[in-house]
């Protein structure tokens, strides 16, 4: 075993918040010390820290027992805290799923689920102390977040999941995660993405402390499962898509039954390897086994069906199964819907935010690809850019051939592009489905009924999308708010006042006083709560405007 356990989020909190405070500036000041030590993996986890050892559960620390240090001074020494703070996080994204009536033996107790419309007392009290937390971060920006500071996330993020607030615990926990990333220097880290994470903090943290509660906000955890009322019912393959997401990896596989989309998931602790292998893993609903594959390209008869409300696929004991083949039709009925429909559900997060089109792709490259659908020029991003998925190169074939498909994909999650997930190709009577991430295109793929046979006829006779229409001065506010996350209130100093007086002065002639009036108002806080609700204001209508402008050069639907 060569991999580094993982710890709980509440224990790493209770050691930072237990330690001198030298012990946790020390760390500041090198956060990755224990990199260097020396590790060594057997039954249990030891690393060798100079003349004192730090003793580790190889199955992973979830109790103050679970971790040791010979110091005199432990467990409050600089040993234990630097080794800890290197492990990953044990979260829990991906849930139990539990079927009606059903329990899971190893799971561990599960966390009050409300869903009314108003939150707890309880639930407000751990909105405020984010909201305040969220505030104190951005004042002293994300590059000065120090060790203690990464506790109280910590916490935030262990009390969130006690009391059922999974959306909150994610955005906590996304925050820290682009905090370490920022003090490690790792490569991963980008500015854009966690500012963003810490307006998705406030925002949450906002939402729930002044009484707005419900699914949207709270986040669905813990799932339970309902049996179908009907008698039965019928599912069609849609495609299957590989996830990668913090620590976690899999496959999930979308089916419809022509009005709904229902999925089916196998996502666990892993990394990239195992989301590519995870397409020919087993999916099962009762007596019946297929893999993701299979499932994708067929169709699923329930006589007794179990879903979450979200539409995710149980299978509990008293589901009842069997596979037929796909039955085209269900699928037809989601392309004859009008694309605007279609995004109007897919940005309330309706029907797992999936688009069905019809039309060509064109452009000049994969990083250049777009898809033309009637009056619609849609540009098109890569949804995970790594040699070990077939999505760029698939992409790229599409685009050089300028192959007419049908295409499932979903928006952005800056709603400004499409991700393509998935295309179906026809040769005669035939129509064969190919998952981007996963179905590697070839030559002889390309060549059906459909396709353009040449790529530079495609480009000429497919329109390119129009410059997307953006007022250059919105970049000063943008500039403004990501120094503002990175170095917090000293980003605005007084001798900037000019500056800012000077920029608000070229938003109002283009005709965005709001963002003139945020900006102003930004420069002059001197409350570090009032600044983050300024900011958090700035940033939302900063994103919303960029995704209308990029909307407006899609053609009529996305204006």
């Amino acid at each position: 075993m060569s991999t580094r356990p993982k710890v709980a989020p509440a224990v790493l909190a209770d050691l930072v918040a237990a330690v001198p405070a030298r012990v946790s500036k020390r760390l500041d000041a090198k956060p990755r010390a224990a990199d260097a030590w020396t590790w060594s993996y057997s039954e249990v986890v030891t690393v060798a820290a100079g003349e004192e050892t730090v003793t580790v559960a190889a199955s992973g620390i979830f109790e103050a027992k679970d971790a040791t240090c010979t110091c005199l001074l432990q467990p409050r020494c600089f040993h234990l805290l630097a080794v800890l703070t290197v492990l990953p996080l044990a979260t829990a994204l991906p849930e139990p799923e539990v079927a009606p009536g059903e329990a899971d033996p190893k799971a561990a107790p599960a966390a009050p689920a409300h869903e009314s419309p108003s939150p707890t007392d309880a639930e407000r009290a751990i909105a405020h102390d984010a909201s305040r937390l969220g505030a104190r971060i951005l004042g002293d920006g994300l590059s000065r977040v120090s060790t203690l500071r990464m506790g109280e996330l910590l916490r935030l993020v262990h009390a969130a999941r006690r009391e059922g607030l999974p959306r909150l615990e994610s955005a906590a926990l996304g925050v820290y995660e682009s905090v370490r990333d920022l003090r490690d220097k790792s490569p991963s880290f980008r500015l854009d993405d966690a500012a963003t994470r810490l307006a998705e903090l406030l925002l949450v943290a906002y939402r729930l402390a002044f009484g707005e509660g419900g699914l949207t906000w709270r986040g669905i955890g813990r799932r339970t499962y309902h049996a179908v009322a009907t008698g039965g019912l019928r599912l069609a393959g849609i495609a299957s898509e590989p996830i990668v997401q913090r620590g976690y990896a899999g496959v999930v596989t979308y089916f419809t039954d022509g009005e709904r989309v229902y999925s089916a998931q196998e996502v666990l602790p892993g990394d990239t390897d195992r989301a590519r292998d995870a397409y020919e893993a087993q999916l099962r609903f009762g007596e019946t086994s297929l893999t993701h594959a299979e499932a994708s390209r067929g169709g699923l008869l329930f006589a007794r069906a179990e879903v979450s409300a979200d539409g995710r696929l149980g299978a509990g004991r008293e589901v009842t199964c069997v596979a037929t083949t796909r039955e085209a039709a269900l699928l037809d009925a989601h392309f004859a819907e009008p694309f605007e429909s279609q995004l109007a559900l897919a940005d309330r997060g309706e029907r797992m935010g999936l688009l069905f089109l019809r039309g060509t792709f064109g452009g000049e490259s994969a990083d250049a690809a777009f898809f033309s659908s009637g009056a619609l020029s849609l540009p098109l991003a890569t949804p995970i850019d790594d040699v070990r998925f077939a999505y760029r190169e698939n992409l790229a074939r599409l685009v050089e051939r300028g192959t007419r498909c049908k295409l499932l994909s979903r928006v952005t999650a800056d709603g400004t592009k499409l991700s393509p997930l998935a295309i179906w190709l026809t040769t005669g009577s035939e129509e064969k489905l190919f998952s981007l991430g996963y179905d590697r295109l070839g030559k002889h793929d390309l060549d059906h009924e459909n396709a353009l046979l040449e790529g530079a006829t495609a480009i000429l006779t497919t329109p390119a999308p129009a410059p997307a229409v953006r007022a250059d001065v919105l970049d000063a506010v943008n500039r403004r708010l990501l120094r503002y996350a990175l170095a917090g209130e000293p980003s605005l100093p007084g001798a900037a006042l000019p500056d800012v007086a000077e920029e608000a002065k070229r938003l109002r002639r283009a005709l965005f006083p709001k963002a003139a009036d945020g900006l102003e108002a930004l420069a002059l806080c001197d409350d570090p709560e009032r600044a983050a609700r300024v900011w958090l204001a700035l940033h939302v209508y900063s994103r919303v405007v960029e995704k209308t402008f990029a909307r407006a050069a899609w053609g009529d639907a996305g204006a």
